[in-house]
C-alpha cells in the first residue's frame, strides 16, 4: 500500500507539536521579606534584614509606626544584617517590622520628622571687653515654643536681653516678641508683636542719639526641617522717636553632621545696643526629637554691646563664649 508523502508529513509535524514540551510558567515575584528592628541605638537602628536579602549600601528600608510607616536609608549592609538611619520626631520601638522598597527615604538626617512638643530654650553668652574699656557684659536669651499637631506654632521670644558694665558707662540691651506662624516640615513664616530697647538718632539735635522703649512688630522665615539643616531669619520693626523703622535682625542656620550633633550658627544686632555672631556645637544629650528630648549646644563667637552717642568709649567688645540648653516636654 502506497501511501500519500504529504499526508505523512502532516502526521509528523503533528507529533511533534504534541509531544514538544511547554515551556515552564514564569515564576510569581517574590514577596520582599519582612524583617525586624532588633537594636535601637542613638542615632541608627539595626535590623535583620542583610545583602543575603538583596539590601544594600544606599537602599531603603520602610519600617511599620503606629501612624503608618517611614522610610529611611541604609548606612550599613552586613550579610544578615543592617544598620539604617533613625529617624527623628518619630519613635520607633525594638521588634518593628521592616521591610526592603523602592521608595525614596521620607525621612533623612537632612530632612527629619516633624515632631509636636513643647519647648524651652534659653543661650547665656559671657564678653569680656578687649576694646579699651575695661569691663564686660552678658548677653542672653529666652525662647518658649509650642509646635502643634496641626502646622502652627506659638512662641515667645525674649531675645537679645543684656546688660554691660565698666568703668566709663552702664549699657542694658533687651527685647521681647510673641509670635504666630504657619510650621511645616520644610518651611515656616509668622508674624510677632513686642517691644523692643532701641538707641536711635535725635532728629532735633546732630550727633546724639535717644534711648526709647517702643513697641515693635516682626516677620520670620525659616527654610528646611528644624532638626535637620535650616535657616531662619527674623526681622524686627519698631516705633522709635523718629517714626516706624527697622530695628533689630537675627539669622539663625543648623547643618547635621554624625550621631545627632549639628553645627550651629546665630548672628544678630541692630539699633538694639548690640552685635553678635557666634558658631557652636549642639550635641543630643536624650531623646529623639520629640518629647524628653535635651540638646546642649556651646558657642563661640564675638559680639559688642554698643552705646552710639555716649562719649568714647562707646561700649564693650571682644570674644564670645556661649552655652545652651533646650528641653522639650
Amino acid at each position: 500500500m502506497e501511501v500519500d508523502s504529504r499526508w505523512l508529513a502532516v502526521f509528523l509535524v503533528g507529533a511533534a507539536s504534541v509531544t514538544q514540551a511547554q515551556p515552564p510558567p514564569t515564576p510569581a515575584p517574590m514577596e520582599p521579606r519582612i524583617g525586624r528592628v532588633t537594636k535601637v541605638e542613638k542615632s541608627t537602628l539595626e535590623i535583620d534584614l542583610g545583602t543575603r536579602d538583596g539590601i544594600g549600601r544606599r537602599d531603603s528600608i520602610e519600617i511599620a509606626t503606629e501612624d503608618g510607616s517611614v522610610v529611611v536609608p541604609v548606612m550599613v549592609a552586613l550579610e544578615e544584617s543592617a544598620q539604617v538611619f533613625r529617624p527623628m520626631g518619630i519613635e520607633i520601638a525594638e521588634g518593628s517590622a521592616v521591610r526592603f522598597t523602592a521608595a525614596r527615604a521620607t525621612a533623612t538626617p537632612l530632612v527629619p520628622m516633624r515632631a509636636s512638643y513643647f519647648g524651652f530654650e534659653t543661650r547665656i553668652f559671657g564678653l569680656p571687653s578687649v576694646n579699651g574699656n575695661s569691663g564686660g557684659g552678658v548677653i542672653g536669651d529666652v525662647r518658649l515654643r509650642y509646635r502643634a499637631e496641626a502646622p502652627v506654632a506659638l512662641q515667645l521670644r525674649i531675645s537679645p536681653i543684656g546688660y554691660g558694665s565698666g568703668d566709663f558707662t552702664r549699657i542694658g540691651i533687651g527685647h521681647g516678641e510673641l509670635g504666630i506662624g504657619y510650621d511645616h516640615r520644610v518651611f515656616g513664616f509668622g508674624a510677632s508683636i513686642g517691644a523692643t530697647v532701641t538707641e536711635v538718632e535725635d532728629e532735633d539735635t546732630f550727633g546724639s542719639y535717644r534711648t526709647t522703649l517702643g513697641i515693635s512688630t516682626g516677620v520670620y522665615l525659616r527654610l528646611g526641617a528644624i532638626d535637620g539643616m535650616h535657616a531662619e531669619l527674623g526681622f524686627t520693626y519698631g516705633y522709635t522717636p523718629n517714626g516706624f523703622q527697622w530695628v533689630h535682625a537675627r539669622v539663625d542656620a543648623i547643618f547635621p553632621l554624625r550621631n545627632r550633633f549639628w553645627l550651629v550658627f546665630t548672628t544678630s544686632g541692630g539699633r538694639t545696643r548690640h552685635g553678635m555672631g557666634a558658631i557652636g556645637l549642639r550635641g543630643s544629650m536624650r531623646g529623639n526629637g520629640g518629647p524628653g528630648t535635651i540638646l546642649l549646644t556651646g558657642y563661640f563667637g564675638g559680639a559688642g554691646i554698643i552705646r552710639p552717642g555716649a562719649s568714647f568709649p562707646r561700649g564693650f567688645a571682644g570674644p564670645l563664649i556661649g552655652l545652651g540648653i533646650e528641653a522639650r516636654f
